[in-house]
């Protein structure tokens, strides 16, 4: 029997639809085994977010994390949020108790992403509108301008709120002309499942300019054809591995008030990622 697998052990998880891709329970369960740690991470694949978060509670989970398409919805399931989830309007971490609390540690991968990328200037073009764009809002506040562009205008313009709350000059521009803007940005991120599983690419890469910072939140494949062709171009890009293991890394602070090796939780990631073929964010 496996000694951190009994009656004790402390249940954390993944929900979202769908969660089939996720490395998350193959990072989780690497850190807690190092950890030493009688605690368990599992992912779940569901509809009716509320009734899971209830039967968690019930359960006596420690927690769990929030992806697509679920962190805005989550908001209003929480009896408490930190001041960064109720900020952005978006939770990807929850910590059962008393109340169930939650949290926003996407902004802090995001941060870490771009100090690694060095990314600077003055304007920066988000593509996507979901929970994950708005923790690149969050990040973004030394930029002068942002432009934020999605597939769903609606979505895109209902980001203007937020950047107001933080202070963000930020002007919606159509999808369909998204590549024109290329030429004058400093940042691009792609917040969008576009590019996963190494198909697609969710821009005219050859109307950026060299210099441009690109950060891909897909991590699956390491290396997106955004990237890729990004770097061909003299860019400095990187993909979103770094962002996940950094926000998988606070969510342990939160539920254990731990101090996990962030080493191994990439070398597991890297290891569930070489046997599979295909991928996504989350």
């Amino acid at each position: 029997m496996d000694p951190y697998l009994d009656a004790s052990t402390k249940l954390t998880c993944l929900l979202g639809h769908p969660v089939a891709h996720s490395v998350s329970p193959a990072i989780h369960n690497a850190s807690y085994r190092k950890l030493k740690l009688n605690a368990v991470y599992l992912a779940f694949d569901v509809i009716r977010l509320r009734t899971v978060i209830e039967g968690l509670r019930e359960l006596g989970a420690v927690g769990c994390n929030i992806t697509a398409p679920y962190k805005e919805e989550a908001v209003r399931l929480m009896d408490r949020l930190d001041e960064r989830a109720e900020l952005m309007g978006a939770v990807n971490v929850v910590k059962f108790g008393e109340e169930v609390h939650g949290f926003n540690t996407d902004v802090d991968g995001v941060r870490h992403s771009l100090e690694l990328l060095g990314a600077s200037g003055d304007v920066a073009l988000v593509l996507g509108a979901g929970g994950a764009a708005r923790a690149v809002l969050a990040a973004l506040r030394s930029f002068k301008r942002v432009l934020v562009t999605s597939r769903n205008a609606e979505r895109a313009r209902s980001l203007l709120d937020l950047c107001s709350r933080l202070g963000l000059d930020c002007s919606p521009i159509p999808w369909e002309v998204r590549s024109s803007y290329l030429a004058e940005v400093d940042l691009l991120v792609n917040a969008t499942p576009l590019g996963a599983g190494g198909e697609g690419i969710p821009i005219d890469v050859s109307e950026i300019r060299s210099g441009t910072a690109v950060l891909d939140l897909v991590y699956n494949p390491l290396e997106t054809e955004l990237v890729k062709e990004a770097k061909r171009r003299g860019c400095r890009a990187m993909g979103g591995l770094k962002m996940l293991i950094r926000q998988a890394a606070m969510s342990e602070r939160i539920w254990f008030g731990v101090d996990p090796d962030e080493g191994v939780m990439e070398e597991a990631a890297l290891m569930s990622l070489g046997a599979r073929v295909g991928g996504r964010k989350g």
